[in-house]
């Protein structure tokens, strides 16, 4: 179940290509590839709740990548659903539109990561594109690093998917039918 090229983070075929992980995705696509039982759906379902919230707070350009036990065929590695999708979005959202923020938004940028896990299923980060470069580049090597491996030291690949809110009303439409599909395998 893990990204298009295995597990690997790089195009095996081509290693010193650009095709490498993040594996750019639509969110139709891990619908379809992720949401393979309830427990998932639910996972999948809260990260688009959470999608929406971002988007009515104005963060709603830049790109979201998404790894964790829901990116994995983690039930056949461990025996067990996934928990949640860890998410770090990337924004041009700086500090000044951060200054304005309310506790209620703060809070929805992980500041409650206890409520965020519980409410929306997701291990949630956000990095600000707008960051000095220094840091930015630090930040984005941190993630990829910490991405690009299991916890046993296995090779992954992680996604990566558009942060506008284009593509969220076909891919809750897509999550509904798929609840349907797996509702009737039950029968």
């Amino acid at each position: 179940m893990e990204c298009r090229r295995g597990n690997s983070p790089i195009n095996e075929d081509s290693p010193a290509g650009f095709d490498r992980a993040p594996y750019e995705v639509s969110l139709g696509q891990i619908v379809s590839r992720f949401a393979t039982s309830p427990e998932r759906c639910d996972i999948f379902s809260g990260y688009l709740a959470h999608r929406a919230e971002l988007h009515k707070m104005g963060i709603d350009r830049g790109f979201q990548w998404l790894d964790g036990s829901f990116t994995e065929d983690i039930e056949m590695l461990e025996h067990r659903p996934p928990r949640d999708i860890d998410v770090v979005t990337f924004t041009p959202a700086g500090d000044a539109f951060f200054d304005a923020l309310g506790d209620h938004e703060i809070n929805l940028l992980g500041g409650d990561r206890a409520n965020l896990k519980k409410e929306f299923k997701i291990d949630f980060y956000i990095q600000s594109l707008s960051d000095p470069a220094e840091s930015l580049v630090a930040m984005t090597t941190y993630w990829y690093s910490m991405w690009s491996h299991r916890r046993t030291g296995q090779w992954k690949g992680f996604l990566k998917v558009d942060l506008s809110p284009d593509q969220d009303a076909d891919a809750e439409s897509l999550l509904v039918v798929r609840r349907q599909e797996l509702e009737h395998e039950q029968i």
